[in-house]
């Protein structure tokens, strides 16, 4: 790829997604996820990735958080890969109607997904150390680099 249509990726990205001012909230707001068991995953200037996998009637369950500056909107769903070197695992959103839940308040949306995954998909996830996580919404991406 160029280096211009690198800068093209870059600067197209950048007008779906703001950019994440960090302040004392989002401390707040990541004690406040944690204690429900839920663990920051990944980082980026877009925001950050919180994953829990539960099980839910009998099915296993990959629940995540993205707390965000965007309040994110979808009637396609969405989804999450996992990346390392040259291995790839992704998964597709439960739902296909996604929307943030944004807190005036604090100027967050909160944005909650689950993903459906076999026993195998967690027992690899479990195992595995992955790069990168790469969160997709309506032809958009945010690459998350893991905490």
């Amino acid at each position: 790829m160029g280096f211009f249509k690198k800068m093209d990726t870059v600067f197209k990205s950048s007008e779906s997604f703001r950019l994440m001012e960090r302040t004392e909230v989002d401390l707040k707001i990541e004690a406040d996820i944690v204690a429900y068991g839920i663990k920051k995953f990944g980082v980026s200037d877009y925001g950050d990735l919180y994953l829990k996998i539960a099980e839910l009637g009998g099915f296993i369950m990959l629940e995540t958080i993205i707390v965000s500056d965007t309040n994110l909107k979808s009637k396609k769903g969405t989804t999450l890969s996992f990346l390392k070197e040259n291995q790839i695992l992704t998964l597709e959103s439960d739902e296909h109607i996604i929307e943030s839940d944004f807190s005036n308040t604090v100027k967050k949306a909160i944005t909650k997904i689950d993903y459906n995954i076999s026993v195998e998909d967690a027992e690899v996830f479990t195992e595995k150390k992955y790069d990168s996580v790469l969160f997709k919404i309506n032809g958009q991406e945010i690459n998350f680099s893991v905490t």
